[in-house]
Protein backbone atom coordinates (compact mmCIF):
# COMPACT_ATOMS: atom_id res chain seq x y z
CA UNK A 1 0.00 0.00 0.00
CA UNK A 2 1.49 3.51 -0.69
CA UNK A 3 -0.11 6.66 1.06
CA UNK A 4 0.59 10.25 -0.31
CA UNK A 5 0.55 12.74 2.34
CA UNK A 6 0.13 16.38 1.30
CA UNK A 7 0.97 19.65 3.31
CA UNK A 8 -3.39 20.08 3.93
CA UNK A 9 -5.45 19.21 6.92
CA UNK A 10 -6.26 16.11 6.57
CA UNK A 11 -9.64 14.63 8.62
CA UNK A 12 -8.77 11.10 10.46
CA UNK A 13 -11.69 8.84 12.57
CA UNK A 14 -10.67 7.27 15.10
CA UNK A 15 -13.03 6.07 18.05
CA UNK A 16 -14.69 8.10 21.09
CA UNK A 17 -12.02 5.96 23.59
CA UNK A 18 -9.28 6.97 21.15
CA UNK A 19 -10.16 10.60 21.23
CA UNK A 20 -10.58 10.36 25.10
CA UNK A 21 -7.04 8.89 25.86
CA UNK A 22 -5.73 11.45 23.15
CA UNK A 23 -7.81 14.54 24.88
CA UNK A 24 -5.72 13.08 28.61
CA UNK A 25 -2.45 12.99 26.90
CA UNK A 26 -2.45 16.29 25.46
CA UNK A 27 -3.52 17.48 28.59
CA UNK A 28 -0.45 15.79 30.48
CA UNK A 29 1.68 16.82 28.05
CA UNK A 30 0.50 20.60 28.20
CA UNK A 31 0.12 20.85 24.27
CA UNK A 32 -2.54 22.68 22.85
CA UNK A 33 -3.71 21.03 19.81
CA UNK A 34 -4.15 16.87 19.08
CA UNK A 35 -1.64 17.44 16.31
CA UNK A 36 0.63 18.50 18.52
CA UNK A 37 0.08 15.86 20.69
CA UNK A 38 0.74 13.01 18.50
CA UNK A 39 3.59 14.43 16.88
CA UNK A 40 5.18 14.83 20.14
CA UNK A 41 4.44 10.76 20.79
CA UNK A 42 5.69 10.28 17.53
CA UNK A 43 9.08 12.26 18.28
CA UNK A 44 9.26 10.01 21.69
CA UNK A 45 8.11 6.92 20.59
CA UNK A 46 11.19 7.42 17.23
CA UNK A 47 13.65 8.69 20.46
CA UNK A 48 12.85 5.48 22.36
CA UNK A 49 13.60 3.09 19.25
CA UNK A 50 17.13 4.64 18.33
CA UNK A 51 18.13 4.44 22.19
CA UNK A 52 16.91 0.80 22.10
CA UNK A 53 18.84 0.12 18.32
CA UNK A 54 22.27 2.17 19.54
CA UNK A 55 21.95 1.48 23.44
CA UNK A 56 22.40 -1.82 23.90
CA UNK A 57 25.55 -1.28 26.25
CA UNK A 58 24.20 1.33 28.31
CA UNK A 59 24.67 0.32 31.32
CA UNK A 60 26.58 -2.26 31.09
CA UNK A 61 29.44 -0.48 28.95
CA UNK A 62 31.57 2.09 30.79
CA UNK A 63 33.34 4.88 28.69
CA UNK A 64 36.73 4.47 27.99
CA UNK A 65 40.16 5.97 30.16
CA UNK A 66 43.40 6.57 29.34
CA UNK A 67 44.23 3.09 30.82
CA UNK A 68 42.21 1.61 28.23
CA UNK A 69 44.61 2.66 25.43
CA UNK A 70 47.38 0.54 23.87
CA UNK A 71 50.45 1.59 22.41
CA UNK A 72 50.65 0.80 18.96
CA UNK A 73 53.67 1.06 16.50
CA UNK A 74 51.34 2.84 13.94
Amino acid sequence: MHFLMSTADTSIRVSRETLRDLEQLRRAFQTSTADETIRKLIRERHTAALSRMFGSGKGKVRPFTEADRVDSHY
